[in-house]
C-alpha cells in the first residue's frame, strides 16, 4: 500500500513538473508535439495500423491458438516492429493463453524493430547505406534470438503453463473486424502520446544544454538514443569521422534498447501480463549488448 502511494506521489510530481515546463517553454512544447504528431502520421500510423488490425482480428477469431504461442508474436514483431510484440503478448496473457512465466520469456525476443525502419529509415535515410541497414537489422534480430535463448534457459522448468486456447467471440465477422479496428486505433493513440511526451523531453534536455555536457559526439548520440531511438540514430548519422563499424555497432545497440519511449509504449501494451518494468528493462539491456557484440563480429566479416 505504501509503495502504491509512493508511486502515485512520484507520478503526480513528474506530471506537475511536465505541465510546468510546458507553460514555461510553450514553443518547445508545440514544436515537439508537431514533430511527434508528424512522425506518427507519416511513419507510425501507416506502418502499424494494418498489422494491429490483422493481429486483433486473428486474435478475436481464435486463429492464434492454432499455432505455436511464441511464433505469432515473434513473426508480427519482426514484420511490423515496436511495440507489436508487446501488444500481442499482453493480449495473449490477458486472454490466459500463456502464463506469466511464458510472457516474461517471450518478451525477451518478441520486442524488436521492423526491417523497413532499420534498412530504409536508418540505413538508407540516415546513414546513407543500405548495407549498413542490413547489417544492423541482422545484428538486431540475431541478438533478439540469443536473448530469447538466454531467458528461455533462465525460465526452463518450474511453473507449467496455465494456457488455454482463445475462444472465438460470439460475434459475426464484421463485428469482430470493427472491434479489431477500434482496438487498433486505441493502441495507436497510446503510442502517439508516448512519442509526443518523449519528443518534448528530448527537445527540452537539448534546449537546456544537458547533452552539451557530453563532449564525445557518439556518446551524446547514445544518450539521446537512451530516450528516443529515432533521435539517437539521427544524431549518430551526424557524428563526423566515426567509422562504419562503430556506426553499425552503436546503431544496433540503440535500436535494440529501443529508448524509454518504446519501453513506455511496450509496458502500456503489457499491462496485466505479469511482466514488471525492471525485468523488461533488463531484457532490453541484454538485447542491446548481444546486438552490439554481433554487429562487431559482423563488421569484421564484411569490412
Amino acid at each position: 500500500m505504501k509503495r502504491k502511494k509512493r508511486n502515485f506521489i512520484i507520478a503526480g510530481a513528474l506530471t506537475s513538473a511536465c505541465c510546468l515546463f510546458m507553460v514555461l517553454f510553450p514553443s518547445v512544447a508545440v514544436y515537439s508535439a508537431q514533430k511527434g504528431i508528424s512522425l506518427w502520421v507519416t511513419s507510425v500510423l501507416p506502418a502499424l495500423l494494418p498489422f494491429f488490425i490483422c493481429a486483433n482480428f486473428l486474435n478475436y477469431m481464435g486463429a492464434v491458438s492454432l499455432i505455436r504461442p511464441s511464433l505469432f508474436p515473434f513473426a508480427m514483431s519482426v514484420l511490423s516492429g515496436y511495440p507489436m510484440g508487446a501488444k500481442i503478448i499482453g493480449d495473449m496473457r490477458r486472454e490466459n493463453v500463456i502464463s506469466p512465466r511464458e510472457s516474461k520469456r517471450m518478451i525477451s525476443f518478441c520486442s524488436t524493430s521492423g526491417p523497413t525502419f532499420m534498412i530504409g529509415a536508418v540505413g538508407v535515410g540516415m546513414l546513407g547505406s543500405a548495407s549498413a541497414g542490413v547489417l544492423i537489422a541482422a545484428a538486431h534480430y540475431l541478438g533478439a534470438m540469443i536473448n530469447g535463448v538466454f531467458y528461455s534457459l533462465l525460465f526452463s522448468g518450474g511453473e507449467r503453463s496455465s494456457a488455454r486456447p482463445i475462444k472465438r467471440k460470439n460475434s459475426d465477422l464484421l463485428e469482430l473486424f470493427t472491434e479489431a479496428i477500434l482496438s487498433a486505433f486505441k493502441s495507436l493513440a497510446v503510442i502517439l502520446a508516448y512519442i509526443v511526451l518523449f519528443m518534448f523531453l528530448t527537445d527540452l534536455l537539448h534546449m537546456s544544454g544537458a547533452f552539451s555536457w557530453i563532449p564525445y559526439q557518439p556518446a551524446k548520440a547514445a544518450a539521446k538514443g537512451f530516450f528516443e531511438m529515432t533521435v539517437g540514430c539521427g544524431a549518430l548519422s551526424e557524428c563526423a569521422g566515426l567509422s562504419f563499424e562503430w556506426i553499425c555497432i552503436l546503431a544496433a545497440m540503440i535500436l535494440s534498447w529501443g529508448g524509454l519511449s518504446i519501453i513506455g509504449q511496450s509496458m502500456s501494451m503489457l499491462s496485466g501480463s505479469g511482466v514488471p518494468l525492471p525485468y523488461f528493462l533488463l531484457t532490453k539491456l541484454t538485447h542491446s549488448i548481444f546486438a552490439g557484440l554481433i554487429a562487431f563480429f559482423l563488421t569484421l566479416c564484411v569490412v
